[in-house]
């Protein structure tokens, strides 16, 4: 296997046999021109390649050529990191960063790590709003065995609309609680269960009773409509 210590520059023609078809955990930054210095980004990512080299693979899609994978990926803000493990995105982080930001991240790819909390200074991450967490290993005993309605927050940690409805999933749990079930479900670490629901843009609200999907909305709305639609199940 060729150990490669400097990164890689890929694009839509390439993705699938550098990134998804890689033999190694791969950091793969989708970045502009315009969205970062090229000499800033560079030496950040030349550093971590020579470090992890045969460990891990970096790999650069500049957006202008690949649009594909970047709508594939629903990647908005950039630069953006995804981390692919066998072929897999495992988890994605948004921003420049420094190699020393981006170590724990390399280290959760390679099942050496927790994985890093994403949060911005004085804001409160969209993983901490209440609700109950879901993966597909519990989907169908938490959400589709419910014995009263539930609500599921397809959400992810570099969503910035998800972080604007987190305070709005909060308060419907708090309100709801012992009446409907407001849980949610992050579609990067639970990909199986976003793709059964046809999740493709988030946030993505869906609604249930007695196992079956009953109407759904896609967005940010106001508070009154989510709050009205779960009155409506009971």
């Amino acid at each position: 296997m060729t150990s490669y210590d400097a990164p890689i520059n890929a694009n839509d023609a390439s993705f699938e046999r550098v990134v998804i078809e890689s033999q190694l955990p791969v950091v793969t930054v989708f970045w502009s021109a315009q969205s970062v210095p090229r000499q800033q980004l560079n030496t950040v990512l030349a550093r971590v390649a020579e470090r992890y080299a045969g460990e891990v693979l970096v790999v650069k899609l500049d957006v202008a050529d690949a649009s594909q994978a970047r709508a594939s990926y629903g990647v908005e803000t950039l630069p953006q990191f995804l981390f692919f493990r066998q072929g897999k995105l495992i988890a994605r982080a948004q921003g420049v960063p420094t190699p020393k930001m981006l170590e724990p991240w390399i280290e959760y790819l390679l099942e050496r790590g927790p994985k890093p909390v994403t949060k911005k200074p004085g804001e409160s991450s969209a993983s901490g709003h209440h609700g109950q967490a879901v993966t597909d290993a519990d989907f169908e005993q938490v959400v589709l065995r419910a014995a009263v309605p539930v609500l599921v927050d397809f959400w992810a940690e570099w969503c910035a609309p998800c972080r604007a409805l987190a305070p709005v999933v909060e308060k419907l749990a708090d309100e709801f609680r012992g009446r409907a079930l407001v849980a949610k479900l992050d579609v990067d670490a639970n990909q199986i269960t976003a793709q059964r629901y046809g999740v493709q843009s988030i946030p993505t609200l869906i609604f249930f009773r007695n196992g079956e999907e009953v109407d759904r909305v896609v967005g940010v709305l106001p508070p009154y409509v989510l709050k009205e639609k779960l009155e409506a199940l009971l």
